[in-house]
């Protein structure tokens, strides 16, 4: 039997051909900024403070949230080749840990990625468990206003908690964020 529409046939075929092939992406964005700055005139930064919040920690693991937000995002900085101050630097760093009870929001919010997601045994929509969240935002020093921005939610579980799951997420949370301008010293100041 032949088909008296044979071009939505091709449409059809054709969207189902792309709907194959369509690649799962991830839902959660690693930073962006969320104001508009001046980003040249960066050149230094100083790190400011961690924050930590939520259920309960042991005192050694909130000590070790404390020294590797610190570490990681000002190696992280420095090899975007901004300089490291103590104060008053042109923008400063703040680290936030808040662990919760939650469900996963999907595969790719886990800093395992979404393959070890898939392969837990207790991976599922209604997998409940206490997790953690990593917030870490730069504000702008001589305004004290935010302008970048990473959230990860459900980034490991507590279970989970090690000082290379620490230090992956802290630097997946900066992995967005851009190098310092290069100024050409040729170039006149519109300042």
């Amino acid at each position: 039997m032949k088909s008296s529409y044979p071009l939505l046939n091709v449409v059809l075929l054709s969207a189902v051909f792309l709907t194959g092939c369509a690649t799962l992406k991830p839902t959660r964005t690693s930073g962006d900024f969320v104001r508009s700055i001046h980003f040249s005139p960066l050149d230094s930064f100083s790190y400011d403070r961690t924050v930590v919040s939520g259920m309960s920690y042991r005192d050694v693991d909130e000590a070790e949230l404390n020294t590797l937000s610190e570490q990681v995002l000002t190696n992280e900085l420095r090899a975007r080749g901004f300089e490291a101050v103590e104060s008053n630097g042109d923008f400063y760093v703040v680290a936030k840990w808040h662990k919760q009870i939650s469900t996963y929001a999907g595969l790719f919010d886990s800093v395992d990625g979404p393959t070890s997601t898939m392969h837990r045994r207790n991976y599922g929509s209604s997998s409940t468990a206490v997790r953690f969240w990593l917030t870490v935002e730069i504000y702008d020093s001589t305004t004290n206003e935010i302008f970048w921005r990473a959230e990860l939610p459900n980034i490991f579980d507590a279970i989970q908690y090690s000082e290379e799951r620490v230090a992956q997420s802290l630097s997946r949370a900066i992995q967005q964020f851009p190098g310092r301008i290069e100024k050409d010293p040729n170039l006149p100041n519109i300042e």
